[in-house]
């Protein structure tokens, strides 16, 4: 498997998971301000609702630029450092779990996102998620100890 088509897919998401937020948010935003969102009395929450919504969507984006910001670093990395065999940032991994396996890339940010590469499911990990904790600075073949588990790390590229 090729880590740099999985980056440039990751990438590829991240993208237009920032298009789509960005669109979002504005919309959002147009209606907090909205002539006709203003209070019609005590109760009415429309404008107020409408302008938390457009905070968390332009939270998000933000996210997702920093993800985005990382992953186009690891790429640019990826033909400056030659591979390293310590699980670290970029690093694509086989892990074994309850007797199934599963890809895994450790990523900047942008934990929980998937995609198909060659028939595979990845997962992105980051360094807050519990397993993305657990396996960085490990080698092929150690073993993470989990709450629910050892993780066995399989293969690392």
């Amino acid at each position: 498997m090729d880590k740099l088509v999985v980056i440039d897919k990751v990438i590829k998401i991240l993208e237009r998971e920032i298009e789509l937020g960005t669109k979002a948010s504005r919309e959002a935003f147009d209606a907090a301000t909205d002539e006709d969102a203003y209070s019609e009395g005590k109760y009415d929450t429309r404008s107020l609702e409408a302008s938390y919504l457009a905070g968390g969507q332009a939270q998000i984006v933000k996210e997702l630029g920093e993800a985005l910001q990382g992953f186009s670093l690891l790429r640019a990395q990826h033909f400056i450092e030659p591979p390293s065999k310590q699980i670290g940032l970029g690093s694509l991994l086989e892990i074994e779990r309850k007797g199934s396996t599963g890809w895994y890339l450790l990523g900047p940010g942008g934990g929980g996102l998937s995609l198909q590469v060659e028939d595979k499911e990845i997962t992105v990990l980051t360094l807050h998620s519990p397993l993305g904790n657990a396996v960085v600075s490990k080698l092929e073949g150690d073993t993470a100890d989990m709450p629910e588990g050892p993780a066995t790390i399989r293969r690392v590229l």
